[in-house]
Formats: structure tokens, sequence, C-alpha cells
């Protein structure tokens, strides 16, 4: 029986905007423990959509990574 090599995890803070119809109205940074960058990008942005400015009453609402 072989063992699988653990996943080295790092900490990213990624930044989240969210934007109404193309403007943005809010930021905010969440801290994710990843393998990488981009899967830290991919769970931040799925952690943003508890987010309290992610409302379906917000129009034409967008979420997208920034750099900082």
């Amino acid at each position: 029986m072989q063992t699988s090599p653990q996943a080295v995890l790092h900490s990213f803070a990624i930044d989240i905007q969210f934007s109404s119809d193309g403007e943005p109205f809010a930021v905010e940074r969440y801290t994710v423990q990843a393998p990488d960058w981009y899967r830290a990008q991919r769970d931040a942005l799925e952690r943003s959509v508890e987010s309290p400015y992610d409302n379906c009453r917000i129009p034409n609402l967008t979420r997208a990574v920034i750099m900082p």
C-alpha cells in the first residue's frame, strides 16, 4: 500500500472586489490556505458568496479577484 504525498498548504490573502453594473462598491480580504495561488483565488471566490455584499438585490452583481 502506497501513501500519497501531503499537499503543502500556504497562506494567501486574496482580495475580492464586488461590483454593481461594473462599478466597484466593496472589497473583502479572505485569508485562504491552499497549495497554490490559483486554488487560493478559486477558494476565496467560493467563500465570497457568503458575504453580506453578495446580495441578489444588487443589480448586475459581479465579483473578481483583484491584485493588491
